[in-house]
């Protein structure tokens, strides 16, 4: 079901956000690729344009991917809640 669908992948962000949180911006550079993978997992679950929530890819700063994963997971339980 899509809930469920929904739930795994705020599930797997919120994975990542624990990983990311715990590196310093001097630890090197996080792949976009690895929070698109996620994302890409809402196709057929979320309506609307849900592909503007992947980033370019490209590589960036723990701190402001960080900001992204937060703004994602943010938005999917605000969408899950609606």
């Amino acid at each position: 079901m899509s809930s469920a669908r929904l739930n795994a992948v705020i599930a797997a962000l919120q994975k990542v956000r624990e990983h990311i949180k715990d590196l310093g911006d001097d630890e090197g550079d996080i792949e976009a690729a690895t929070y698109n993978r996620w994302i890409s997992m809402l196709e057929g679950v979320v309506e609307g344009n849900w592909k503007s929530l992947e980033l370019d890819d490209v590589e960036y700063v723990p701190s402001i991917m960080l900001m992204h994963v937060d703004a994602a997971i943010a938005f999917l339980e605000a969408h899950r809640e609606a």
